[in-house]
């Protein structure tokens, strides 16, 4: 069976001194159809829940605990603790590692929406007194509007429940047979992953992956403005530009050129779609979007495992390639990409 963990594995973001001061990068993640963040620069990483030990005299709002790099994760369920009905969670449950001020602690959540740089401006108290203290307050924008959660305070809460304990704690988790097979198998992967760590500590590159025509790619977050939902926003056409040119929208009042890369680089044409987004490369000189299909999730890239596909050695117009828990992605280079002078145009 094919492992399916799906690790990525997060990193402290790099200042940006160029980046307004005020804007802060938090992962979105879904919760009983409700939309919480997470400031990106606390989680390490997001996988997919593996096996489960669950031991007596838990707290409640506790599923279980999992090994993570020599250390004992308790895998924290808000349901329970934002007061919400609790479920049964599935294999395909998301499981956010999260580092605090002196202990790591994971969350568990029905998926992960989006990575998105949140202005403090439009961050506003929560409107009601329960459960306030696990959050900083509401981003309002429009219709998205997620709550910001206190990390401290619920690491500290798990800290000081432990007299709440159930000495029977119930299973949230699905028994099945097959279910079982795949939780233990993630386990055992994670186990591996432990195993194998390099005792140097390697260079790690910050980015994010996203997909095109089920296509993934990876950029370097140093290399990303922004992301911006497309939903039904107006892209205005250009006449008598390359084909790969999909036309202009505005940006908080800035025009972006919207580059089809997929019809760049291998003459595909791109097509949009509910959840294409618009990533805004970061340049002083090109304002330039690419339209990408869906963002997947931020990774670290360690720079050995980096592969250059030999069929494209020698055609300096294909994207590099590298291979990460058995999936292969295509790295967008901005700096090479800047430099191709079939976009002199823009």
């Amino acid at each position: 069976m094919q492992n399916d963990l799906a690790l990525y594995n997060f990193g402290p973001i790099q200042k940006d001194e160029k980046n307004n001061i005020n804007e802060i990068n938090y992962t979105i993640i879904e919760i009983n159809k409700k939309a919480y963040a997470i400031s990106t620069s606390l989680v390490l990483e997001i996988i997919k829940i593996p096996e489960l030990e669950r031991p007596g005299n838990m707290p409640d709002s506790v599923l279980g605990f999992f090994e993570y790099k020599q250390n004992h994760i308790p895998v924290i369920d808000l349901r329970e603790i934002f007061k919400e009905e609790r479920i049964i969670y599935d294999i395909d449950s998301k499981i956010i590692i999260i580092k605090t001020e002196d202990s790591i602690i994971s969350v568990i959540c029905d998926g992960v929406n989006d990575i998105l740089k949140l202005n403090k401006d439009n961050i506003q108290p929560v409107p009601y007194q329960g459960q306030k203290e696990f959050f900083e307050g509401i981003y309002i924008n429009n219709d998205n509007n997620p709550y910001i959660i206190n990390i401290k305070n619920l690491a500290n809460y798990i800290k000081t429940s432990s007299q709440n304990s159930s000495t029977e704690p119930k299973n949230y988790l699905v028994e099945n047979e097959e279910a079982k097979a795949i939780l233990k198998e993630r386990k055992d992967f994670l186990k591996k992953i432990d195993q194998s760590v390099q005792k140097t500590t390697p260079i790690f590159d910050m980015g994010v992956s996203f997909s095109i025509d089920n296509i993934k790619y990876y950029i370097n977050m140093a290399s990303v403005k922004e992301f911006f939902k497309l939903n039904n926003s107006k892209i205005t056409k250009v006449p008598s530009v390359p084909d790969f040119i999909i036309g202009l929208i505005n940006i908080k009042g800035e025009y972006i050129t919207i580059l089809d890369i997929r019809k760049f680089y291998d003459g595909a044409e791109t097509k949009i779609k509910e959840k294409s987004t618009i990533i805004i490369l970061n340049s002083e000189e090109l304002k330039i979007g690419v339209l990408a299909d869906e963002i997947l999730e931020s990774m670290n890239m360690n720079y050995n495992e980096i592969i250059q596909n030999k069929l494209q050695k020698q055609d300096e117009e294909k994207l590099n390639e590298f291979v990460k828990n058995e999936e292969i992605y295509q790295v967008l280079d901005i700096e090479k990409l800047f430099g191709n002078e079939r976009l002199a145009i823009c």
